[in-house]
């Protein structure tokens, strides 16, 4: 079921403030999984994650609960956990929740959807109740930038918060500081939306998991996403 082949660099363009930028994660040999089939046919989406093993000695990987057909919503799930003092704060795991709705359907009620457009912008803004809004220190968001991302068959959003630096003798938890980026993700098309509510992601690249889920590595996962569903 394994497959391994050269997990080379993908361009991801990034689009913020009317302005835009690339990034470039260069080459570098590491092996990667195709989703099992039967999560594929369970949430309609198919990615590869990269060949890294958790603190339990096991590859990673996406497994789903429930079914986007018929109305549902299935939750397509991965744990990355390194540390086995664990916290389950939600800082080491990605969770996507997928729905048999196109992603405009999925933008136009706010009430479910983590990005809507307000009247007059060019492209959407993060729902307050989904935003993290401040650090465990109590320190606020300072910036929160949406940009657009596309892939096979699908486009949509990555949203990424900042927060300001922690006052006095509070010491936040690793996810908060300037060493990783917290993302939400809203991507679908016609047929499909899937949403990854909240997750914070290294911000330097490394292939291990000892001090979380690389950004870099999470955007080349993101290139490998299709949607199945009719």
């Amino acid at each position: 079921m394994r497959r391994c082949f050269v997990f080379f660099g993908l361009f991801f363009s990034v689009v913020a403030n009317a302005r835009s930028a690339s990034i470039v994660v260069q080459p570098h040999s590491i092996g990667s999984n195709p989703a099992r089939p039967e999560v594929v046919r369970q949430c309609g989406v198919s990615l590869d994650t990269p060949n890294l093993k958790s603190v339990s000695d096991q590859v990673i990987g996406f497994g789903c609960i429930g079914s986007y057909k018929n109305g549902g919503k299935a939750v397509m799930d991965m744990d990355f956990q390194y540390d086995q003092n664990f916290d389950p704060r939600g800082g080491d795991n990605i969770s996507f929740v997928v729905e048999g709705v196109s992603i405009d359907k999925r933008l136009s009620n706010s009430g479910e959807s983590i990005l809507k457009f307000n009247q007059g912008d060019g492209q959407p803004v993060l729902v307050p109740r989904f935003a993290y809004k401040e650090s465990d220190c109590g320190a606020p968001v300072v910036k929160t930038i949406v940009s657009p991302i596309h892939g096979e068959n699908w486009h949509g959003w990555i949203a990424e918060e900042t927060f300001a630096k922690a006052h006095g003798q509070c010491k936040p938890a690793k996810e908060y500081t300037e060493s990783y980026r917290c993302i939400h993700v809203l991507v679908g098309n016609e047929k499909m939306s899937a949403q990854l509510d909240g997750v914070c992601l290294l911000r330097k690249l490394e292939y291990s998991l000892k001090n979380g889920f690389s950004y870099d590595l999470f955007i080349n996962m993101m290139k490998t996403l299709r949607f199945q569903g009719n």
